[in-house]
């Protein structure tokens, strides 16, 4: 019976800051934001069985999961809204989904747009892994302008996790990637690779993959690049 209090009263207080939101309270924004923070996943809309989702970090940024033709950059509540902002490969500039909270109670959101944006739907609160580290590479040189840096988690060959990363300073450049830990024994190791793009060609890149036991670890993960050979 407490339990069931607990969670109509945690329900009610979510509802009635996304109501404040939507009359600019900002307090509101901040207490959505924490309702939300985290990852949330649903089954593939279309394609083989499986799962994808986002994890909406509290330091701001967002990773996709399971979803590859986009990359995440940030996120924030504004206004009863979610706005998510993401870029690809071929379009770098940030490109905002805003998506109208529908409901959140019971670790069940509902995301609504008018533009039918690929975000939208329902989601289900979910646990996500994380991994931090650096990229860094041993020539004295900075890397030229519009230079970015991928990373990736595979297990075997199956791509995992993505980041795309726009370095903001010299090396070492940080990353952050979020999967969906896989309940179940598998012989296929996690492993992580990096590649320097630019002018549309690699330009450093991992000799040989990272090999990372998962869950990981709370120290950082050195990832070192080297020159393609031309």
């Amino acid at each position: 019976m407490l339990a069931r209090l607990l969670i109509g009263l945690t329900t009610s207080l979510a509802l009635l800051s996304i109501s404040a939101c939507r009359r600019g309270d900002p307090g509101a924004n901040a207490r959505v934001e924490a309702e939300l923070a985290g990852g949330w996943v649903r089954e593939i809309p279309e394609g083989p069985p499986g799962l994808e989702g986002f994890d909406l970090r509290p330091n701001g940024s967002v990773a996709l999961l399971g979803i590859f033709s986009m990359n995440g950059v940030a996120w924030a509540v504004s206004r009863g809204e979610l706005v998510i902002s993401t870029n690809t490969d071929r379009y770098p500039q940030p490109n905002a989904s805003r998506l109208y909270i529908a409901s959140l109670e019971h670790g069940v959101l509902t995301l609504a747009a008018e533009s039918g944006d690929y975000l939208a739907g329902t989601w289900r609160a979910s646990e996500v892994g994380r991994i931090a580290g650096v990229v860094t590479y041993l020539e004295r040189s900075a890397l030229p302008p519009g230079a970015r840096v991928d990373v990736e988690l595979r297990r075997g060959e199956r791509l995992v996790a993505r980041s795309l990363i726009t370095p903001k300073g010299p090396v070492p450049i940080p990353f952050e990637l979020s999967y969906l830990p896989e309940p179940g024994p598998n012989t296929e190791r996690y492993a992580l690779r990096a590649t320097v793009v630019a002018n549309g060609a690699p330009l450093l890149a991992t000799t040989e993959p990272v090999p990372l036991p998962l869950p990981a670890t709370d120290e950082p993960v050195e990832v070192v690049v080297r020159p393609v050979p031309p």
